[in-house]
């Protein structure tokens, strides 16, 4: 009886304002989340299809899923040289940023040194700033002193330098959460700075580390403004977001030969997030807790 009751007054309970609350949030989440990924499946089926399957509906599944689609994209369209660009580019961006905002974020947290809070200021300042409004400044310098004709050079420095500001910031605080008194414990022990940074630091930040690596590939990887500025005196070195260029044509696309390049820049993305969603999301939700 007692158990009936129970789910009688369930029933029974009233709607307040925080159902409608949670229900609208869910329906807006649901909305953001069809409008982004719709797009992509639109691309994989369509990336299937044959031509004048694709101009007779748009819409419909493809009759035969046709493989042949990436073979052309990748070999004729030459996705597969844009793709070890872009790769050569990511790594070498991504892994010149984390050594050198780690490195920054490290000291402007545990040095001492003076005026720390008017760099960060500058740092957020730089952050904020439109990236449009250096790109003219910038690729002049670098056409005056000659590196605008080295491959990948001119991409790789102006991406390292935007993405170090931002990238400083963030670690600099979960560099604050870490307890000072582990430190202070290591110091005691005869560790050095660089020691205790190695050894006792950046183990316990992995899902920072994770978090702006992630960040900063999702920049690289599908940035094209700059990446088409800086290979314009070159045919080489192209990465991904400018190849997809050539395969519009001047008269006619071949449509599904361009979804399937779109999927194929798409899902190096989807999959490492897949794998690292874990810390990369622990690595958001850390950074303000104060350890």
């Amino acid at each position: 009886m007692k158990s009936m009751s129970t789910d009688t007054a369930a029933v029974k309970r009233k709607w307040n304002g925080d159902d409608w609350v949670r229900i609208t949030i869910r329906l807006i989440l649901i909305i953001f989340a069809v409008v982004y990924i719709y797009p992509i499946i639109f691309a994989g089926i369509t990336s299937f299809k044959t031509l004048p399957e694709f101009y007779t509906n748009i819409w419909a599944m493809p009759q035969k899923f046709l493989y042949r689609n990436y073979v052309d994209a990748f070999y004729t369209g030459k996705i597969g040289e844009y793709f070890f660009n872009s790769v050569l580019i990511a790594v070498l961006s991504i892994v010149s940023i984390q050594i050198i905002s780690t490195m920054a974020a490290y000291a402007l947290t545990r040095l001492k040194i003076p005026h720390t809070n008017l760099i960060l200021l500058l740092f957020f300042a730089l952050q904020i700033l439109p990236t449009e409004t250096i790109i003219i400044p910038l690729y002049v310098e670098m056409t005056k002193i000659g590196l605008m004709r080295i491959q990948y050079v001119p991409i790789i420095l102006a991406y390292v330098g935007w993405s170090i500001p931002g990238s400083t910031i963030i670690l600099k605080n979960f560099f604050d959460t870490v307890p000072q008194e582990l430190l202070e414990a290591a110091r005691i022990d005869g560790c050095g700075e660089i020691r205790s940074l190695f050894k006792i630091t950046l183990p316990l930040m992995k899902s920072a580390i994770c978090t702006v690596a992630t960040m900063n590939l999702n920049f690289v990887w599908g940035e094209l403004m700059w990446a088409q500025i800086s290979t314009l005196l070159t045919d080489k070195g192209l990465p991904l977001t400018v190849g997809l260029l050539n395969f519009k044509g001047q008269i006619s696309t071949n449509w599904p030969q361009l979804c399937a390049a779109i999927i194929i820049v798409v899902l190096p993305l989807y999959t490492l997030f897949l794998f690292t969603q874990k810390y990369f999301i622990a690595g958001l939700t850390a950074g303000g807790v104060k350890g």
